[in-house]
């Protein structure tokens, strides 16, 4: 259990290095094409090794493929890797789960275009704000994840490793965010518990 949830942790947080050293700039382009075919290795050894983490990963590879997101160099050269293991080693798949993976993370990918980073920007409607939440997060493979694994069809350690595969991912995010001036870094965290501190000690005295 402990390696996929490590494997998948490395695999979130790599994919967002390499698109936000490409798309935000904010990340070295040539520290992501040097990560690109270690990804790719880790990826395709993570699919060889395990028939239902295979299910999983080809179902985020089909994802981002139909949607036309493996978009610079350093990400396709971690496909050319990850294909030759699957058509010439060969991986075992579970056909009826992968369908359903698929699916789910394809509209995933959809959904997640079309929210964009607005979680912020949208109105007070728990309604509205619950959708970009959901999306921006990618939960419908997670929760289709967690569905296959009720009903038996996937061990349940999966679910949490796309819990932790997602929330890598977006720690980067978070992190590029911040070096976009998008989100406010530590030393302004610092400076409020400082201010909260210092506004409690006034009362006190």
């Amino acid at each position: 259990m402990y390696f996929f949830l490590l494997t998948y942790s490395i695999l979130g947080a790599g994919i967002k290095f390499i698109d936000a050293a490409y798309d935000e700039k904010t990340f070295s382009k040539k520290l992501a094409l040097l990560l690109a075919p270690f990804l790719g290795g880790l990826w395709a050894y993570t699919m060889f090794i395990n028939p239902f983490s295979a299910t999983i990963l080809l179902s985020i590879l089909l994802g981002v493929i139909l949607k036309g997101k493996i978009d610079n160099i350093a990400h396709f050269s971690g496909v050319i890797i990850i294909i030759p293991v699957i058509l010439i080693l060969g991986i075992e798949l579970l056909i009826v789960p992968l369908l359903f993976l698929a699916a789910a993370a394809l509209l995933d990918e959809l959904g997640n275009d079309y929210v964009g980073d607005s979680y912020d920007k949208v109105s007070r409607n728990p309604v509205s704000r619950f959708f970009v939440y959901f999306f921006d997060h990618r939960w419908l493979l997670k929760i289709t994840v967690l569905f296959l694994s009720v009903i038996g069809m996937i061990p349940l350690q999966f679910f949490f490793a796309m819990i932790f595969f997602d929330y890598s991912y977006l720690t980067i995010r978070y992190i590029s965010e911040v070096r976009q001036g998008k989100r406010p870094g530590f030393d302004r965290f610092e400076y409020k518990v400082k201010s909260i501190l210092a506004q409690k000690k006034i009362v006190k005295d």
